[in-house]
């Protein structure tokens, strides 16, 4: 896997990331870091349903692999009654990280593939000291998570890609309490196919996370 940015209080450093055979659980790996919780890996090959593991309610980042060629979709499908959240939809080999808020329960990864993965699933916690302070601006490719970043409720997102496909951005709150503006674990900031340019604010107050679904390369200013 690669390794993926994350942001600390000092700036932009690289930090270790997550990312019908049964699925095989590759150890949980305990830690006291405030950035980096415990994390579960997992390995398989084709369409399966991981073992259970436990998500405390909060940003849950996602890190995978992919080497087949077709459709590679991860859902966490709650254990008992509950709603089940889309962690990383993609067609084709892929290589990155993005995630959501999941609420505290048991859950399950429901993997749809057609060829060897590995995922690593993680909760970051932060404070906000620990949070990155706008503004600033990364250009990256691809699929990526960004954060921590401190948001103060009416922080403006400005996007530029150049490429044919789809290019989608969102927040990924550290708490979701009373905010209407989150649906199925995110805040939507931008939704586009094709060339895309654009400017808006987001609603998200406090620690929170951007989550950035593309092909090719993108530039974020978030300020």
């Amino acid at each position: 896997m690669r390794r993926r940015m994350l942001l600390t209080g000092g700036g932009i450093v690289l930090g270790t990331t997550l990312g019908t055979v049964p699925a095989t659980a590759m150890g949980q790996d305990d830690s006291d870091d405030d950035e980096e919780s415990d994390s579960i890996e997992f390995t398989g090959d084709g369409v399966t349903v991981t073992e259970e593991f436990e998500i405390d309610g909060g940003p849950t980042l996602i890190d995978g692999v992919h080497e087949g060629e077709s459709t590679f979709e991860v859902r966490a499908v709650p254990s008992e009654n509950g709603q089940d959240y889309s962690l990383l939809s993609h067609i084709g080999p892929f290589d990155g990280s993005t995630g959501t808020f999941v609420e505290e329960g048991t859950y399950v990864l429901y993997v749809d593939a057609d060829g060897p993965w590995e995922l690593t699933v993680q909760q970051p916690h932060v404070s906000e000291d620990d949070a990155e302070n706008p503004p600033f601006s990364i250009t990256s490719s691809g699929t990526d998570w960004i954060g921590p970043i401190l948001f103060d409720g009416d922080t403006v997102v400005k996007a530029m890609y150049e490429a044919e496909s789809y290019f989608r951005v969102d927040v990924v709150p550290q708490e979701t309490e009373n905010d209407d503006f989150v649906w199925n674990g995110r805040e939507l900031v931008f939704d586009a196919i094709g060339p895309f340019g654009g400017v808006t604010a987001v609603h998200t107050e406090g620690v929170g996370y951007v989550t950035v679904s593309a092909v090719d390369e993108w530039t974020l200013e978030i300020e």
